[in-house]
């Protein structure tokens, strides 16, 4: 049996951060039925991953913030997968939250949860930042929320971190960093700003508002960000990932190596090796769809080229690169041709590293991984 993911899109937020462009609404009116609606696609979609009673090796509630939920709307979702899914091989169950619904009473209904990781959205540990961008915590409360996930006895801790935000400078994100390092922490995420178009930051951008951090500090960023990291023993193993020994997300690392996974809620993206689809980013239109026994969402048959691409994208964004034996065998030899010969540029600039039969970035190479990628993909 393949085990495969589960994502659970959970689509309320109270308020909406100014980078943000994920569907999410700041209403919980539609709760209940939206509820409903995910937990019938969580038992109808099972054959999308190939199997009558698929395994399931991670399950993830991400959104909007999956925080807003209470004990017993989780145990509506847990009661769906438990009864369609084969959890025998079931080794990450993990939360998004935000800092400021991590009280200590609801950390401690968690704990009656199958959840066993906590990923937290900190994205800074410097209060102007925070206001920056519209996040509804402060650094204060990211602290707490962390030591309270681990005094209640959750021992698999991440955060998200990010850096280009409106008014930070490299000393600041460095400061972040090093705050963050003492906390109780085995994983970090980190990304730079993106400015979405949609999103109140775009406008603001495209106003002349704010200005777009450039590219060299953005690059001193993510230079400190890895130096300060690896100096606590996190290792990265992904482009934007950082990991303790062991504490590798492995629901994100499954969409990395290509496995499986079923997306369920409105705007939530599946995958299965052969199709991809992603259902209507609307509540409404989404339950609605789910009533009507008519999903509505688009898919995609992958053909071979497509495929191809998909697997160079995501394998060159992990430090373990792209095995080319591998390459031959998925997509022929042909393929490992276009590969070679297309990644000789980079090879010569030393952006590329080719040993043992792998394709990997180097450092420099990864902070222009798509620029490395776009070369290689069949065109």
């Amino acid at each position: 049996m393949n085990s495969s993911g589960l994502y659970i899109h959970v689509p309320f937020c109270k308020s909406k951060c100014h980078y943000c462009d994920f569907y999410s609404v700041t209403t919980l009116q539609k709760k209940q039925s939206l509820l409903e609606a995910i937990a019938f696609e969580i038992r109808q979609e099972a054959s999308f991953l190939y199997e009558a009673n698929p395994g399931l090796r991670t399950i993830y509630f991400g959104g909007g913030t999956p925080s807003l939920l209470e004990e017993a709307d989780f145990r509506l979702l847990f009661n769906a997968i438990e009864s369609s899914y084969d959890l025998t091989d079931l080794q990450e169950v993990t939360l998004e939250a935000n800092p400021d619904d991590l009280t200590p009473d609801y950390i401690q209904r968690l704990r009656s949860l199958p959840f066993n990781r906590i990923s937290i959205g900190v994205q800074s540990l410097n209060d102007d930042e925070l206001n920056a961008i519209n996040r509804r915590h402060s650094a204060d409360q990211a602290i707490q929320a962390v030591m309270g996930c681990k005094a209640a006895g959750f021992n698999n801790i991440s955060i998200d971190l990010m850096y280009g935000l409106p008014g930070q400078t490299l000393e600041s994100f460095c400061d972040t960093i090093e705050l963050a390092l003492s906390l109780p922490l085995t994983h970090v995420s980190s990304y730079a700003l993106s400015w979405e178009e949609g999103s109140v930051l775009y406008h603001q951008l495209q106003h002349g508002v704010l200005k777009q951090a450039s590219d060299e500090f953005l690059e001193a960023c993510y230079h400190e960000l890895n130096s300060l990291l690896l100096c606590y023993g996190f290792n990265r193993y992904e482009l934007s990932n950082f990991s303790l020994p062991g504490y590798e997300s492995k629901h994100n690392s499954s969409y990395w190596e290509g496995l499986s996974y079923l997306g369920v809620g409105p705007g939530a993206h599946s995958y299965n090796g052969m199709e991809r689809r992603v259902n209507v980013p609307s509540i409404d239109q989404y339950i609605e769809g789910i009533r009507q026994d008519v999903p509505v969402r688009e898919s995609e048959l992958l053909d071979l080229n497509t495929r191809y691409n998909d697997f160079i994208m995501t394998r060159l964004r992990t430090t373990r690169g792209v095995l080319v034996r591998e390459i031959e065998r998925l997509f022929g030899i042909s393929k490992r041709y276009y590969c070679l010969y297309n990644a000789r540029k980079s090879l010569k600039n030393g952006l590329l590293i080719y040993e043992n039969d792998r394709l990997r970035l180097d450092d420099k190479g990864l902070f222009i991984a798509d620029s490395i990628c776009s070369d290689l993909i069949w065109a």
